[in-house]
This record gives structure tokens, sequence and C-alpha cells, in this order.
């Protein structure tokens, strides 16, 4: 063999290799293009989709101060973008510099053989393979097109089965464009039903016009759809899912021994975050042998809707409700605090669920910032803490994460 371990695909399980070198193991990295180390997540999604919704919310914010007489701005998208290919060619020369002694191998990779990766028609073979491969929209034009826009359009349109699309038409809202959704409200279903609609009012107070996706143009419209596995490169048999997504076990391993995928082609979660703690969970097997799995519903799910956001943890009311389980419900209004005036997220709400025996079950949170707000509540989930627990917490004040606590 060539190598211990063989990643196909350079995204966020490059949290793995490190692991792996770190062990002492000989690992490869085979990612198709130069420029996209780090994956969708540092190039085409996290990363530059939030520093563009918080660029714009920054303006948003300076407009709307009862302190500044601004009436109007010019938001300029061209900046931007090289502010966006500045950060992610220095956090991609980062992961490069933090892998050193891994082997980077540039190329298209397909998996030919059990162990055995062909890159441009050269093979090379490991004990183990890790596929990371991925998702890709279906459509185009698409996201990463409205990423690569130098000025802010007078009007887009938008279309999509994916909440991604909400972000996209927040961000333009925010630069003062006019912009038309296509999009089926009940994509939004799983929400708490008050979130629901308090998150659909604040679009429409944006000026996003909503429409069914139904009614989308065939022309001059941006498709956010949901991604699809990238999966064409397996030339081996591996079971997959109806949607293509390739089948996993609680190890990350798939049907092909020693054949592990992680990250958003196995469809557990479509999250870097989970991209990530799969890496270092199927890493630590073939150092010592033992992963650890993390349950879908204890992975934290945001929203980055602007200028408040959608986040969870557990499992929604929808879906306990669904599952028939016994639970009781504590709501927390942000307006009823300090910290909602002073963050300017009066509007936000919160809804904690909670077993008979007084355990957390889930969490749902519509507040600014609300990624940062589900933190606490995802260590509670995974550390198990009761009511009780929860009420001897002493947290900052005055904080948006201090007030979930304080009504329970």
């Amino acid at each position: 063999m060539d190598y211990d371990v063989i990643l196909l695909g350079g995204g966020l399980a490059y949290t793995g290799a490190e692991l792996l070198r770190n062990a002492g193991l000989k690992v490869a990295i085979v990612e198709k293009d130069p420029s996209h180390l780090g994956g969708v997540c540092l190039h085409r999604g996290c990363v530059p989709t939030k520093l563009y919704l918080f660029e714009a919310r920054k303006a948003h914010d300076l407009k709307n101060s009862s302190l500044l007489s601004i009436k109007e701005y010019d938001f300029d998208l061209k900046s931007l973008k090289e502010k966006k290919e500045r950060l992610t060619k220095s956090l991609r020369d980062q992961i490069e510099r933090l892998l050193k002694g891994v082997d980077f191998i540039y190329g298209y990779g397909e998996l030919v053989e059990p162990h055995v990766v062909e890159v441009e028609g050269k093979r090379i073979s490991a004990k183990h393979i890790i596929i990371n491969t991925g998702k890709s929209y279906p459509l185009e034009p698409n996201g990463d097109h409205l990423l690569a826009l130098e000025e802010v359009p007078e009007s887009l349109k938008i279309a999509g089965d994916d909440p991604l699309a909400l972000e996209f038409a927040c961000m333009f809202a925010l630069m003062n464009c006019k912009v038309e959704l296509y999009f089926e409200e009940e994509s939004l279903d799983f929400m708490h039903t008050s979130i629901r609609g308090r998150l659909l009012k604040m679009l429409k107070d944006m000026n996003i016009s909503l429409m069914p996706l139904s009614e989308a143009p065939k022309e001059n419209v941006y498709w956010i759809k949901r991604r699809v596995p990238n999966t064409k490169c397996i030339k081996v048999e591996i079971s997959m899912d109806a949607l293509g997504h390739i089948v996993v076990d609680k190890n990350y391993e798939t049907s092909l021994k020693d054949h592990y995928a992680v990250g958003d082609v196995n469809g557990i979660a479509e999250l870097a975050h989970a991209s990530r703690v799969q890496a270092l969970s199927v890493a630590k097997r073939i150092i010592k042998g033992q992963g650890f799995f993390t349950p879908p519903y204890k992975i934290p799910y945001v929203l980055y809707t602007q200028p408040l956001s959608y986040a969870k943890v557990g499992f929604t009311k929808k879906e306990l409700e669904k599952k028939g389980v016994e639970f009781s419900e504590k709501s927390v209004s942000l307006r009823s605090f300090a910290v909602g005036s002073i963050y300017h997220t009066e509007e936000g709400m919160a809804f904690l669920y909670f077993d008979k025996k007084g355990f957390l079950l889930g969490a749902e949170v519509l507040s600014r910032d609300a990624g940062e707000v589900i933190g606490s509540l995802t260590v509670s989930l995974f550390s198990e803490l009761n009511l009780d627990m929860l009420s001897r917490l002493c947290l900052p004040h005055p904080t948006l994460g201090e007030v979930l606590f304080m009504r329970i």
C-alpha cells in the first residue's frame, strides 16, 4: 500500500487527516481543484455566505440606528468579493501549513477498486479510504454564481427548495436589492409554528416577495435547490440510499470494509461541523480501534437569515409530537428582557422541550446570532442536564444565552 489513509476530497475532513498524521500514519488528500482545498464550506458555503450576510447586516444596522441619520447607502459588492477572496485564500493556505507532512495530490480522483484511487491516470492505494466528496447544486445558475457578482443588481429572482434560499434572499435584500423568492413555505414546517410565522413576517417586512416555487420563471433566476451527493467518482460497489447518499453505519463505515464516508455525502447532516466531527471519529477508529457516533438530533442546525436567525438542537416540537413523546414546553420572549432591546432582537423567542424527568429533549431559537445562543443548549443536551442543574447555571449578564435559562 502507498498510504495508510487516503482522503478522497479536501473538505473539512482534513481535521481527521491532521489527527492521523499526528499519530504517525502516512496520509494523502486527493482534491480535484487546488484552489478548492477546504471544500464548499470555505469557498462557496459557510464562510463566504456568512461574511456577506454579516457585512450586509452591519449596513442595515447603521441605516436603522436611531442615533444616526443614514437614509440610504450603496453597497460595494466588488470590495466585499475581494475581501472574501483574500479570506478564503488565507484560510486555504493555513490548511496547507497545518497539514505539513500530509501529501496533497491535486486532480480528479476516482475510487476505481477497493483501496485504490486513480488520479489523472495514476493509481495510489491505502489500507483505509475516507470518502469526503460532498455535494453540489443540481442546477445553474445557483448560489455560487450569486457569490461571484461584483455589483448589487436592482432586483433578482431566487428559487429553490433548500432553506438556504432564505439566507441568499436576506443577504441581497439587506444590500438594497429587490428580491423575489420562489420557495415553498411548507419547507419550514419543521419549525415551531410561532417561530415560523415570525420568520416569514421578517422576510415580508424586508420587502422580499414570497411566491410558490411552482411559479418560478424558467429564465433569469438563481436556483438554490438541495444539493446532490458527488458520487460519480465512486466506481466500486458501495451501498447508497434512494437519494444517492453513501450508506454508513455508526462507525461511518460503508458497505465496503475500511472504506468510510463522512460529511454531506453520507446524508446524515449537511453541515460542516458534522463533517468535522465525523472525520475525527473515523480517525480515532483507525488509530485506536474505537471512534464515536454523534446522533443527528445532537447536531445543531442554524439558518443564518438576517437580522434574526434560527437555530435548533435536539428534537423540535413537531418531531416530538410526531414521535408521540410526552414532553413539557417552556417558552422565552426576548422582548421581556433588557437584552432584547440592547441587541435589537425584541422579536426573538425560544422554546425548550423537556421530558417528564426534566431532561432537555430539544430547543429552538429565533434571535440575533442564534447560532451563538444554541451552543450552550448543545452542551446541555450532550451533558444530559436536567431542569434542576440547568437552573443553577450562572451565565454572564446581559446576554442572549443567559435569558434562555431564566424562565426554567
